[in-house]
């Protein structure tokens, strides 16, 4: 058993233009920071209440973003600067950084049931490595006992077959990768729209905004 686990909320700072770039298809780039604000508050929030751990937010781009510093006053968290390099490079750094076990999420899964987040923890306090699966061929969760850099080198960040060879490191390595409920992440405008349905301060954004 361990004393605690931390959990890192991957996190961009909400500039516009430069976060939830795929969405701006069917909205303005100051609404996609808007939103990307609320998905990532909604993964705090979340994460605060159902993690028994600490929780960090792992930041890019700006540490001293306005948003940043209102999350940490209104939520027990504490910030730290993702490395430079790819998305492998950033969550290998995060992780071996806070020692193992620790585990990362992104913030494109706010609706993640409090079950799911609580089985994760009671897994990797009984020493079993842990991946949520997203149902675009990556994952939003990843949760270690030991270090296992094969799983950031080499894979196809943002493709559908980053779940798939991550999976095959993870095998090569003889590392078994116990699996949560498969979730889908928001990164289309249909992945954001079926999760507000479970959000109602995002919902309620997208239609006072007209997006809906």
């Amino acid at each position: 058993m361990f004393a605690d686990i931390p959990l890192l909320l991957f996190a961009k700072a909400p500039i516009a233009g430069k976060v939830k770039t795929r969405l701006m298809t069917n909205c303005s780039a100051e609404q996609a920071a808007e939103i990307a604000k609320r998905l990532m508050q909604a993964s705090i929030q979340r994460a605060c209440e159902f993690w028994p751990g600490d929780v960090y937010l792992s930041a890019w781009l700006d540490l001293d973003h306005p948003f940043f510093n209102d999350m940490l006053q209104r939520y027990p968290i504490r910030i730290t600067q993702q490395c430079k390099g790819d998305l492998g490079e950033k969550m290998r750094h995060a992780l071996t950084t806070f020692g193992y076990p620790a585990a990362v999420m992104g913030c494109d899964a706010p609706h993640v049931k409090g079950t799911t987040l609580q089985q994760a923890y009671g897994l990797l306090q009984q020493g079993e490595s842990v991946i949520g699966p997203s149902n675009d061929g990556g994952y939003y969760f990843l949760g270690l006992c030991q270090a296992a850099d094969t799983l950031f080198i080499d894979k196809p960040w943002g493709s559908e077959y980053v779940l798939e060879q991550t999976l095959a490191s993870a095998e090569g390595g003889g590392l078994n990768l116990g699996q949560l409920p498969t979730l889908n992440d928001v990164d289309e405008w249909q992945d954001l729209l079926d999760a507000s349905t479970q959000l109602p301060s995002l919902q309620e954004y997208l239609h006072a905004q007209n997006l809906v």
